[in-house]
């Protein structure tokens, strides 16, 4: 059990005055989930996603009408935005930390970059797709992957490599 969980001794005259724990269901799904701010905490300060996630929000006003770029490009839309949160939510800890960008067609780019030769971009798109293109040597590497709230293992290997 967790300090979270709110514990209660009782006697039970069926047990001859052996005590015995009581536990609301509230209290207990408190004691699960006590534990998940802290990792988000403890994630936000590995690769410094915080700042991410001001960079994200910035990027948002910037790019939230049509032409902000000043050549006809597609604004993001906040369903974008929402896609771009869960991604970074699902960085793991210790992972290098990516270059936040938006491309004319309204999507946001993660981007790992070590030279002009070691590079992934990963594309965020409303509809849950993550479109991914890294150059590692001569070698490429292109793709789309299903974005179900975790970093993709295609993805998450090619961002090691890239940043190796």
């Amino acid at each position: 059990m967790t300090k979270a969980m709110a514990i209660a001794t009782i006697s039970s005259p069926m047990l001859l005055g052996t005590p015995s724990v009581a536990v609301s269901l509230e209290a207990e799904y408190i004691g699960q989930h006590a534990q998940e701010p802290w990792d988000s905490i403890q994630q936000l300060n590995s690769i410094g996603i915080a700042d991410l996630f001001h960079d994200l929000g910035q990027l948002a006003i910037e790019c939230e009408r049509p032409g902000w770029d000043g050549d006809g490009a597609d604004p993001v839309l906040p369903s974008t935005i929402d896609q771009a949160v869960r991604l970074l939510r699902a960085l793991p800890p210790g992972m290098s930390r990516p270059t936040l960008g938006v491309e004319p067609d309204g999507q946001i780019t993660f981007e790992w970059y070590t030279s002009p030769k070691q590079v992934l971009s990963v594309s965020v798109c409303s509809d849950g797709n993550l479109y991914f293109a890294a150059l590692l040597g001569a070698a490429r590497h292109f793709g789309r992957e299903p974005f179900f709230g975790d970093m993709p293992d295609e993805i998450l290997r090619l961002v090691h490599r890239v940043a190796a």
